[in-house]
């Protein structure tokens, strides 16, 4: 017995996809019956396509990390709608990806963050700049053990000198660029 599955992308989720640069994406979710066993009587699998022309093939095999990420964060910023209060903590979820596409992750982030409780760990400051609240997590080793440490960043200067830090640096063009990321989050 076989039963299929389909799940058609709403404009919304379309335009989802479309701000973190997966535009042209296909999905399909294909259930199988089998016998039940310790993981449900169904057996599904996810079928995905990021550009045109490209089969839908199994997810796991096609997408790239990046993908992966942005395609899952857009699927579950219209899931959470769904969901109560929850936490979400995201790892890097903008690794390698442009400036329009941060921007566009940030957006979905801060969609997110409305009903909901949202830890990201980034490298962009496009993306962290985007934040409510702050913090920097920094590593040191001491004798031959490495600690971790969390200190929030409760000021614009704090904040202003950790985006410099992640735009590369202490030149005066950093500062003046983690200012304006800053300056646009406030208004």
């Amino acid at each position: 017995l076989r039963r299929k599955t389909a799940i058609q992308l709403t404009n919304e989720m379309k335009r989802y996809l479309a701000s973190v640069g997966l535009a042209n994406v296909r999905f399909h979710v294909d259930v199988k019956e089998t016998d039940p066993n310790q993981y449900g009587s169904d057996d599904v699998n996810f079928f995905f396509s990021a550009n045109p022309g490209q089969p839908l093939s199994l997810l796991s095999d096609i997408a790239s990390g990046g993908e992966m990420s942005r395609f899952l964060l857009a699927f579950k910023v219209i899931l959470a709608q769904l969901d109560g209060p929850s936490t979400f903590i995201f790892d890097e979820i903008d690794t390698g990806v442009s400036g329009k596409v941060s921007s566009g992750i940030t957006s979905l982030l801060q969609r997110l963050s409305l009903n909901h409780q949202v830890f990201c760990i980034t490298h962009q400051p496009l993306v962290a700049a985007g934040a409510d609240h702050h913090f920097l997590v920094s590593k040191h080793v001491e004798n031959e053990l490495t600690f971790t440490k969390v200190s929030c960043l409760r000021n614009k200067e704090q904040r202003q000198k950790e985006l410099a830090q992640l735009a590369g640096g202490e030149f005066a063009d950093a500062n003046l660029y983690a200012a304006s990321l800053l300056d646009q989050q406030a208004a």
